[in-house]
Order: structure tokens, then sequence, then C-alpha cells
């Protein structure tokens, strides 16, 4: 397979060398078919160092580069469907200078349009009454939103959303590189449909890749690679990567998972990983929209991964829970002076019925001391502003006992509190 791969990109160079410049524009249409160097440019790519080394990649970076500035789309197309694998490849080892230019090289082609000024697209945000990935128009109940209301959204939304322009570069640095390929992995997505599955499988798989290479499964983001890749043994650095990037990937991700590509499905749980390591909310609100709508999807299998969290039963809850405990038998006496005071309010679970409540009550409070001056009545000011008598002796059950300081004290703490 190796020798074979090999074999077909240096036939393939050599065949675009001899071509003549009459003939360019037969051969951009019979490679839009050439699936079989499609796939081995795929493979020499996603693992160089299998074959001759550092040569093979810069003379298919000097072709691809060629084939993007012959003025044939075809051979454009061709060119772009290979800007996942060139900045995954470039993000994990910088040794690659031609890698690096073909990449500026796109960016600076792709940011200006044909007279040389800075390109700006513009698109609009689709409304609730179109389906997208977060919702499906088809199932809102007519008594939610009213047709004429969606029509009237949908004819008020006109504001255009705009992409660019963005600046040129010179060359990829840390301070530029995260922007530079999230526009190109942006500029990909654009013509992902002329994509062929193999492509987006092995897309998949680089995002895999990307996202989980320095971590282990026993750590925070859980590790896809491959146990044969060269990544698997852990000493390769955690490649850094930002939100809008983690966006323009789910958008590969979520059209390879509508056509079935292989791996799909597995990189939307590594971003989510991912995701969930980094704290970016607004990836975690797209990459479980997406989940969830596959998940309807009669075409997707998406098998969820088991959490290592441990959820929490609602039946591990009960009333018990919530059960007051014991008074503690340490509680300050009130000060016969500060009766004025209003004093915290000492309500209990009601589970068993009023009778037994009460004498639970009676019975807890047994072992408190008498209090000084509750025996007393009390002028109590109603909210017309009379004046009221009100008996403390007198308990809940409206029995009137002298000889019970703990249904007094029960009582008197209840009348303070309101």
């Amino acid at each position: 397979e190796t020798i074979m791969a090999d074999i077909l990109i240096l036939d393939w160079m050599e065949e675009f060398e001899s071509l003549t410049e009459s003939e360019i524009h037969t051969y951009s249409s019979e490679q839009e078919h050439n699936h079989e160097v499609m796939i081995a440019l795929y493979d020499v790519l996603n693992e160089p160092y299998r074959y001759k080394g550092q040569n093979l990649v810069d003379g298919i970076c000097q072709q691809l580069l060629d084939f993007y500035r012959s003025g044939e789309e075809q051979l454009r197309k061709f060119a772009l469907q290979y800007i996942p694998t060139l900045v995954f490849l470039h993000l994990t080892e910088k040794s690659y200078t031609s890698v690096q230019t073909l990449l500026v090289s796109l960016y600076n082609l792709e940011v200006i349009d044909s007279k040389g000024q800075p390109q700006t697209l513009s698109f609009r945000v689709p409304s609730i009454a179109q389906s997208s990935i977060y919702h499906d128009s088809n199932n809102l109940e007519p008594a939610f939103i009213a047709e004429n209301s969606l029509r009237r959204w949908e004819e008020c939304n006109s504001k255009l959303v705009s992409w660019g322009p963005l600046p040129q570069v010179e060359c990829l640095n840390a301070q530029n590189r995260q922007r530079v390929i999230t526009a190109l992995v942006f500029l990909y997505n654009q013509q992902l449909a002329s994509v062929i599955t193999q492509g987006i499988e092995h897309t998949c798989r680089g995002i895999s890749r990307l996202v989980s290479q320095g971590f282990n499964s026993n750590g925070s983001a859980r590790s896809s690679i491959n146990s044969d890749c060269s990544y698997s043994q852990g000493i390769a650095p955690r490649i850094a990567v930002s939100s809008p990037l983690l966006l323009e990937l789910l958008h590969t991700v979520y059209h390879g998972a509508e056509k079935g590509a292989g791996g799909a499905v597995q990189a939307l749980h590594d971003i989510t990983q991912r995701a969930i390591y980094e704290t970016y909310a607004d990836v975690l609100l797209a990459a479980n929209a997406i989940k969830n709508l596959l998940q309807h999807s009669p075409s997707v299998s998406v098998t969820p991964r088991p959490s290592q969290s441990r959820s929490v039963s609602k039946s591990m809850i009960t009333n018990a829970s919530f059960r007051t405990k014991k008074l503690p038998d340490d509680i300050p006496i009130q000060d016969e002076h500060q009766t004025e005071v209003p004093l915290d309010s000492i309500t209990e679970e009601q589970e068993e019925s009023d009778k037994s409540k009460s004498r639970g009550s009676v019975s807890a409070l047994k072992h408190l001391p008498k209090l000084p001056g509750l025996g007393k009545k009390h002028k109590v000011k109603n909210p017309q502003g009379q004046e009221q008598q009100v008996e403390m002796t007198q308990n809940a059950g409206g029995d009137s006992s002298m000889d019970s300081p703990s249904t007094d004290f029960n009582h008197a703490v209840h009348v303070s509190a309101v």
C-alpha cells in the first residue's frame, strides 16, 4: 500500500509537468474523478513519515499551489480539499516549511477578490421559521407560534452577517496562526459538498488526533488516538485550539455525519470533550445541538459514551434528607427584658397528624426550663392600631395549662415570630 501510494503520486506529478497549456482544461475535468490519487494524497499527508520524507511533501505542496493558480475551477477545488489535512500537518509538525508556505499562499489569495481588494462574504442567518441544527420548524406547535408570526419574523430578518475583510500575512506565527487556520477551514467548508467521502473520513480522523493529542484515557479529556499512530506514545505536546476553530471543525463533522462518513461521530465526541476541558460554552452549545439532531436522524447511529461522572438518582433524595434534627441542649435562654425582640421560628416537617405533632413538640422541649414572664399577658397592636390582650399560656391545641413550661415556650416562640 505504501509503495502504491508513492508511485501514484510521483506519476501524477510527472503527468502535470508534461502538460501543455491547451491540455490543462481537459486535465482539470479529469482530476475531479481521480479518486485513486486523491486517497493516495490523503495517506501521504496524514502520515508523511512513512514515505520518502520531506521531498515528497514539498512536491505535493508545489503542485497543489500550481493547481490553485492555474485558473481552472476544478483544480482550485482539488487543492482546497486538502486544507484541513495540511493544517493538521502544520500544527503537529512545523518543520515542513513547504506546508506553511502553501497555507499562507492559499490564505492570502482567498482573502482578496479578483481585483486585489479585501474580500467580504455576507450571508443571512436563518430565523426560527427555517430549520437549523438547533430546531426543526416543522415540530413547532401552532399554539406556540402562529404561521403569521413566523412570516413576520422572516420578513424582518434582513440583517446580514459578514465574514471579513481579513488582513494578509507574511508567515504563520503564534499571534496569527489560530486566525489564519480558522479562516482556511471556513473556506474549506464553503465547498465541502464536493469533497469525496474518503476525504471527509480522513479529515474527521485528523480532527480527533488534533483535539485529543496530549491527553490520555485517564485524564480530563478522552484520547481517541489510534494505536498505530506515532502520537499514541504520549510524548507529543498538546495542541492549542481556539473556540472559532472548533466551531468550524464542527461544521465539517456535522456534514460528515450526515453523509455517513466513518469517524465523524467519534470526532464529535472528541470535540465535545475538548470543549469541556477548555470551557468553551459556544462550542458545547453547537456540539450538543448537533448530537441531539443526529440522534433523530435515521441515517446516523449516535452511541453516547458512558460518562465518568455519577448521576444522582431522584430516588436517593427523600424527605428524610431534609428532616430537622433534635435541638441541642445549649440553647441560650432569652432574657425577659428582650421579649419584644422577634425570635426565630422553629419549624419541623409536618408528616404526621396534628395530634401526634403536638405531643412530639411537647416531649421534645420538656427539658427546657420555664422562663419567667411568659405567663403574663402582653399587649399586641393589631393592624388597626387597637391593643389586644394575648394569653401567652394558651397552647396550639386551644388548652390552657399553666403547669406545662414546654407548651408556654412553644407558643411564645410562635407569637414572637409572627
